[in-house]
């Protein structure tokens, strides 16, 4: 995997998450703007890419990845368990603002009892 610029994931000056406005392609001058955030595998390091990518190319097989990066099979289950754990800490955030959307549409919440129910969620994290 070559050297690339990890795309900005937290604020580094409050460490809260940044939101993408825009998009630019380079090669015909297109720009997309809106509030875009960024996916899970956005959240994970340059190493935890690489071990995903290593992975999914021996198709889950645990010895191949032992074999291909020189690691143990403790080590394999441990990088494994440590990037589900992101994923699922995402999940979790991600559908708490869908469930808090939701009970909004329902009527069961107005905005402002949503916004101290994020609030609330946020300072918990």
């Amino acid at each position: 995997m070559g050297k690339e610029n990890k795309q900005l994931i937290n604020c580094p000056v409050c460490s809260k998450q940044l939101v993408i406005r825009e998009f630019y392609c380079g090669h015909c001058e297109t720009e997309i703007r809106g509030s875009f955030v960024p996916n899970e595998l956005n959240l994970l390091s340059g190493d935890q890419l690489e071990f995903v990518r290593v992975f999914l190319l021996a198709q889950g097989n645990i010895k191949e990845v032992e074999k291909k990066m020189g690691i143990s099979y403790p080590t394999v289950k441990n990088k494994l368990a440590e990037i589900i754990e992101i994923i699922n800490d995402n999940t979790k955030r991600h559908d708490d603002v869908l469930n808090i959307l939701e009970e909004i549409e329902n009527g069961l919440v107005d905005v402002d009892e949503a916004i101290v129910k994020i609030n609330q969620r946020r300072t918990k994290k």
